[in-house]
């Protein structure tokens, strides 16, 4: 068994059950005192890694991501979950990819209120982080060439086939993955309030969690690892928070914009990693023939480590002190740190559309194959064009 090319952070155990759903999970293991699982990336002969950290935060993320380097050798990282949108045009379902992490509570300023001192005024300082840019240009990239244009819409077209939410809220059009900035950090937003203070700070956030800024400094140091943020979109951040997470499911389960959403930017990760030209760190994947089947197809019940799921055809609290001090790290991520706003100037979230054109729409081993061994896999980079959708409408 070839050593596994990804590995995945999933924040909580209902997104692992969501995402284990839709996944070939091949077995378990523990390695010092974390439990690992191995699993198939659809198409290809390769494995990955996931771990789920039963626990939100940046400080969990950030141990998540050095554990599965230093343990794994992993070239690639990739945190998975859901995320609320910022932006009004991205739809419940679809899914975020990060361009962007934006640490907003790294370097924060509490002061009192001039008018009133018993009030407590926040100032966001705030690290930003980003991927690479041959990563970026694969991703914004994957709906418009030719190669993979058709990928791109079987994703679309299979995710909003195989949503569970009940009749009478199923949504209308099929998800659509956007690009863009994602802020992060140790805090649960529902205030619109709060969205506002994130938007001021950078008007291009397109969504909030709580775990990839912790990642990110994590991987940091390291030129031989990659990270990827993949979000699905399960609500907006709101008061109505609550009663969204109510939604059913066709089986009349709650939860179910969260089940639609984990599983859809599951399903999109994987699409990614088995596409042509992805730029991993190390030798590609090798492809495989590969006939898709889902749990119903299979007679399956997708059990997390039962080797049988499915695969798919195509508040406020300051950043835990001496969080860094514990990281070691790994991941060629270019580290960008500004004071104050974001320049303006900068190209806002791009909105992938599965047809083909960018568009702005409305809308977390068994005994065998995986020892811990040293293995550093040479730098690879393949470039391709970078394009950038500006629309100052948006914000």
């Amino acid at each position: 068994m070839n050593l596994p090319r990804v590995g995945l952070i999933v924040p909580l155990r209902e997104e692992f059950n969501y995402v284990a759903s839709v996944l070939d999970i091949l077995g378990d293991t523990e390695e010092n005192g974390r439990v690992y699982h191995r699993f198939v990336i659809p198409g290809t002969q390769d494995t990955g890694i996931l771990t789920v950290i039963h626990d939100m935060g940046l400080a969990n993320g950030a141990l998540a991501a050095h554990d599965l380097v230093s343990t794994f050798h992993v070239p690639l990282i990739a945190v998975i979950g859901t995320a609320a949108a910022l932006d009004k045009d991205i739809r419940l379902g679809d899914v975020v990819i990060a361009s962007e992490i934006i640490d907003y509570l790294q370097a924060a300023k509490a002061t009192e209120d001039a008018d009133d001192p018993s009030r407590i005024r926040i100032s966001i300082a705030g690290t930003h982080w980003k991927p690479s840019a041959p990563l970026l240009s694969y991703v914004r990239n994957f709906p418009i060439r030719q190669a993979t244009r058709r990928k791109a819409e079987e994703w679309s077209e299979a995710a909003h086939a195989r949503c569970r939410i009940e009749p009478g809220a199923r949504p209308a059009k099929a998800p659509v993955y956007h690009v863009g900035h994602i802020a992060s950090g140790d805090v649960v937003v529902g205030s619109e309030a709060f969205i506002s203070l994130l938007k001021n700070h950078d008007r291009k956030c397109s969504a909030v969690e709580m775990e990839a800024g912790g990642a990110a400094l994590s991987v940091y140091q390291n030129n031989k690892v990659e990270l990827m943020v993949v979000r699905g979109v399960s609500d907006r951040a709101e008061k109505s928070k609550t009663a969204t997470d109510q939604t059913l499911d066709i089986d009349g389960a709650p939860n179910a914009w969260r089940g639609y959403a984990v599983r859809n930017a599951t399903t999109l990760l994987m699409t990614l990693l088995a596409g042509p030209g992805f730029p991993w760190r190390g030798s590609p994947h090798l492809p495989v023939p590969y006939e898709p089947h889902t749990p119903a197809s299979t007679g399956s019940t997708g059990t997390p480590g039962s080797s049988s799921g499915a695969s798919f055809g195509t508040v406020a609290m300051a950043l835990p002190a001496g969080a860094a001090a514990a990281l070691t790290a790994a991941a060629v991520i270019r580290h960008h740190h500004r004071d104050g706003t974001p320049e303006g100037t900068d190209a806002g979230h791009t909105s992938q559309s599965p047809g083909g054109t960018d568009t702005n729409t409305d809308e977390r081993h068994d005994g065998s194959g995986l020892p811990a061994v040293d293995h550093q896999p040479q730098l690879t980079d393949h470039h391709g064009p970078v394009t950038e959708h500006h629309d100052p409408g948006l914000f």
